[in-house]
């Protein structure tokens, strides 16, 4: 990883979202994981702090669940991105096909 602190969590959990490929995900527990962590909680906030200037729609909810209260602003980024979709009862009908769409970083 680059030149954040190694006790920055906060930054060195947005350049791992920054990281993540147009069109994959990963979970808000795999972010965490990436960093030797379990906390999955503090990666939604550092998500639901950074103000929207990272790509925040490829972090979901275990389940490929988009961020809750965004399904809507979140798919149109998942429809310009060629997101694998599966249609879901809940929420908006629809979730990520996490196990199509999951990035597997190989240098971090």
């Amino acid at each position: 990883m680059s030149d954040a602190p190694a006790d920055d969590f906060g930054a060195l959990v947005l350049e791992i979202v920054d990281a993540i490929p147009p069109g994959q995900v990963l979970s808000y527990g795999d972010v965490a994981a990436l960093l030797g962590s379990r906390a999955a909680r503090a990666v939604g906030t550092v998500m639901a702090r950074s103000g929207g200037g990272h790509p925040w729609w490829r972090v979901v909810r275990s389940g490929g669940h988009p961020p809750r209260g965004l399904e809507a602003d979140a798919r149109p980024h998942y429809d310009a991105e060629h997101t694998p979709l599966l249609s879901s009862s809940t929420g908006l009908g629809y979730r990520v096909d996490y196990a199509v769409a999951m990035w597997k970083p190989e240098n971090l």
